[in-house]
């Protein structure tokens, strides 16, 4: 997988966020924002943001119960 991938859509069309593993970078657009913001990022770093997304998802529904 070299092609840029979407990873995420907003589902109010919100925003963005793009894998784009050719060049070891996220892609990261707003609708309120003029120019999308990229972040370095390989493998190691894909995978701590992964675990990291993870426990903010489940400390946001172990909040909402």
């Amino acid at each position: 997988m070299n092609a840029p991938a979407i990873l995420y859509r907003h589902c109010e069309g919100r925003g963005t966020i793009v894998a784009d593993p050719a060049n070891l970078r996220l892609i990261v657009s707003d609708a309120e924002q003029e120019r999308p913001v990229f972040v370095t990022i390989g493998p190691r770093g894909m995978r701590s943001l992964a675990a990291e997304l993870l426990k903010v998802a489940e400390a946001i529904e172990g909040g909402a119960k």
